[in-house]
């Protein structure tokens, strides 16, 4: 009897032992199979003991053993709850159908809450970078209904949609003697879109301005910034305007919204050119429609002045990021009847105070500039049309910083629009631009006067105006202008060779 009792705890022992290594086997495979399948974001615990690798001659019957299934059913809810934090609104809505404990859970008032919160807050035009859900503390959040919140911030985001989509409806209206939006100035102001500079110095340092003044005109807007601590001009190393949309009531310590590169420019010698002077300070051109103005002597920035056109300029604004700016899309347009072209020239002459002069040319032609056809003009006035000749009033550019005031003679801005025959954008130019003074004559005309060149170029095309100082009556006079193309551009607008 004890010998049999002796063989049955034998045995008993060995069943246990073999059943031990068995489960031990088992466990190794399924937890490696497990982290396998885990995310490679996801960090592991540096309190847990690793189990040792495999041994290269494992059984096959190991390699092959079934999957424990979806191991996030097992999870905590509270992991749950925390991986679900860093969703958005839609993939939150979307992980709700995957599962009843899903659903359940995807429905938690406090992360719809977070979701609500952003979502006045940033009114959609921020990108969420930070969703702290201890944040989110306020009692009585999650004694609302199940779902209260959800509802509020879907409501609120297809009304906040709507009303910041009625723009591009309201951009629709075109000004027919202009050729731009007719509301672009309204859109603007209701929009709360602001401009602002950033400079960055030599050493890496970055300093943001905020602008001090705007001046509107029909087809652009001038804005301005004269106040602030401003370097010297030469340790800066580069200039960017941004488009920026602030709340509709600022708070202490506010911060915009949204910012879009407009454009970016080097503030070094090889980017410069000479625009005019006065007494206190030299103005220089930078790019496309920057002036910075520094006193003279010491190279310090008084003020800087940046002209933009209405071409674009909302999605400009809007539309693009803190570093790439939006990129603007070209109709293309075919039209074989290129001989027949009918084109409209808008063109202004302003300062930030001031419009100067105001031009509309419609309809105009084509015409070959140069024997070769490399060129092609349109002639708005002829200055062998005395008729034509346009009277002007006083053309300086003022300025305005640290309780001081002065205006630079025979320089201005420059707003310039040239639409096809289908009345869309040719050709949009904003910038600053100056008078030179010819010794010889430009035009022969039946009265005397100074002569003056104002010449803009660019890659897209050429304005060449004449304008004659009558001493006699103090008075400019246009009696010459000119808009120049290079023939790859006419081509490629109209689809063949004119």
């Amino acid at each position: 009897m004890a010998t049999c009792l002796g063989e049955f705890f034998r045995s008993l022992k060995q069943g246990v032992e073999r059943v031990e290594q068995t489960s031990r086997k088992d466990i190794e495979v399924k937890v490696r199979q497990m982290a396998q399948s885990e995310s490679p974001r996801r960090r592991t615990d540096t309190s847990v003991v690793h189990l040792p690798e495999p041994c290269k001659t494992q059984d096959a019957s190991e390699q092959s053993q079934p999957s424990l299934g979806n191991y996030l059913d097992r999870l905590p809810a509270e992991v749950l709850l925390k991986i679900f934090d860093f969703l958005d609104a839609s993939s939150l809505f979307n992980i709700s159908f995957v599962s009843k404990r899903f659903h359940d859970l995807a429905n938690n008032n406090a992360l719809w809450y977070v979701l609500y919160a952003c979502e006045i807050e940033k009114r959609r035009w921020k990108p969420r970078v930070c969703r702290a859900s201890e944040a989110v503390s306020t009692t009585g959040v999650q004694d609302k209904p199940v779902g209260y919140w959800k509802k509020l911030l879907f409501k609120e985001m297809a009304t906040n949609g709507y009303q910041n989509n009625m723009w591009k409806s309201e951009l629709r209206h075109m000004n027919p003697h202009t050729g731009m939006p007719a509301l672009t100035e309204q859109v603007l102001r209701r929009l709360h879109i602001q401009w602002e500079i950033t400079l960055t110095r030599k050493n890496g340092r970055e300093s943001v301005y905020e602008q001090t003044s705007t001046f509107f005109e029909d087809s652009s807007v001038t804005v301005c910034w004269n106040h602030g601590n401003w370097p010297h001009i030469n340790r800066v190393n580069s200039l960017q305007l941004h488009g920026i949309m602030r709340p509709a009531v600022l708070a202490p310590g506010d911060r915009p919204t949204w910012r879009s590169l407009i454009l970016e420019t080097l503030l070094n010698a090889a980017q410069w050119s000479f625009l005019g002077a006065d007494r206190h300070v030299k103005l220089l051109q930078f790019g496309e429609g920057i002036v910075v103005g520094f006193w003279r002597g010491n190279w310090k920035i008084a003020f800087i002045m940046v002209t933009l056109h209405f071409h674009k300029l909302i999605e400009r604004s809007l539309l693009g990021s803190r570093f790439c700016p939006y990129i603007l899309t070209q109709d293309s347009a075919f039209d074989p009847d290129c001989d027949q072209h009918g084109y409209t020239l808008h063109i202004v002459l302003h300062n930030p105070v001031q419009r100067i002069m105001h031009c509309h040319f419609s309809p105009l032609f084509l015409s070959k500039a140069t024997p070769m056809g490399d060129f092609w003009q349109l002639s708005a006035i002829d200055f062998t049309d005395v008729s034509e000749h346009i009277p002007v009033g006083k053309i300086s550019l003022p300025w305005q910083t640290e309780g001081l005031h002065e205006a630079a003679e025979r320089c201005c801005m420059m707003t310039l629009t040239v639409l096809d025959e289908g009345q869309r954008p040719f050709w949009c130019v904003s910038s600053p631009v100056k008078m030179l003074s010819k010794k010889y004559r430009l035009v022969d005309l039946d009265y005397e006067g100074e002569q003056l060149l104002l010449f803009y170029v660019d890659a897209e095309g050429k304005v060449k105006m004449t304008f004659v100082f009558v001493e006699e009556f103090q008075q400019y006079f246009l009696v010459q202008l000119n808009v120049i193309f290079p023939a790859a551009k006419v081509n490629k607008h109209v689809g063949g060779e004119c």
